[in-house]
């Protein structure tokens, strides 16, 4: 009970439902397409590609009545292998805690603090709130390098995710997974919120003329 009362606590009476407005949707759809694009086209010989495909931004919008609008997104500078800090944690923290592979500095993604404080009075401008992170997931486990394949990913959190996100304690995360799925690039999207032990899911709406531009399921 106290878990749940400390997790109330932190998010108050925030809505479960989670709505996207179709330009920000559509901008990140576009470039984790983008990015998973890359890795395809990086594959030697042997069918296995050197490019990692990461899309990661930041999600702003508004609690309107029942549901929380994502209205834009940021995309931010990644510093996870440059800033000596993260680097340490990673190597010190991270890697040790959740697996050898986030030793790789490809795999993760940090946020440059002064960009994001930069996009929070951009966005404040437009009377937008940060409302939480999105990433993107690739099928990794299924086309990356052979010693890399020993974590399977999906649009469901990572441990390494779950971590993160009760770092930030943001409301909304979410998780965009591509994939090839019958010879045709696929997404499946899912949104989360930290708890106490675990995420708990959203309630994700996306619009349906994007659903229509993609193959996306899940949302």
């Amino acid at each position: 009970m106290s878990d749940r009362i400390d997790d109330m606590a932190l998010f108050g009476d925030l809505p479960q439902l989670v709505h996207f407005e179709p330009e920000p949707a559509r901008r990140f759809l576009n470039n984790a397409a983008e990015e998973y694009q890359k890795c395809l086209d990086s594959r030697d010989a042997e069918g296995i590609p050197s490019h990692l495909p990461r899309a990661s931004g930041l999600l702003f919008g508004q609690v309107t009545g029942a549901e929380i609008i994502i209205s834009d997104i940021e995309f931010v500078l990644n510093i996870r292998g440059d800033d000596e800090d993260v680097m340490d944690e990673f190597e010190t923290i991270i890697a040790p805690q959740f697996g050898e592979v986030y030793r790789n500095p490809g795999r993760g993604f940090w946020c440059d603090e002064e960009g994001v404080f930069a996009a929070i009075r951009r966005q404040a401008a437009n009377g937008l709130e940060l409302m939480g992170s999105i990433h993107s997931h690739p099928d990794w486990h299924e086309i990356g390098p052979p010693h890399e394949r020993t974590q399977e990913l999906s649009e469901l959190p990572t441990r390494m995710d779950e971590y993160l996100f009760r770092q930030s304690c943001w409301p909304v995360n979410v998780i965009w997974y591509v994939h090839t799925r019958d010879g045709v690039v696929a997404h499946r999207v899912a949104a989360w919120r930290p708890g106490p032990d675990q995420s708990d899911r959203l309630d994700l709406r996306i619009p349906a003329e994007i659903h229509e531009e993609s193959e996306i399921t899940g949302s």
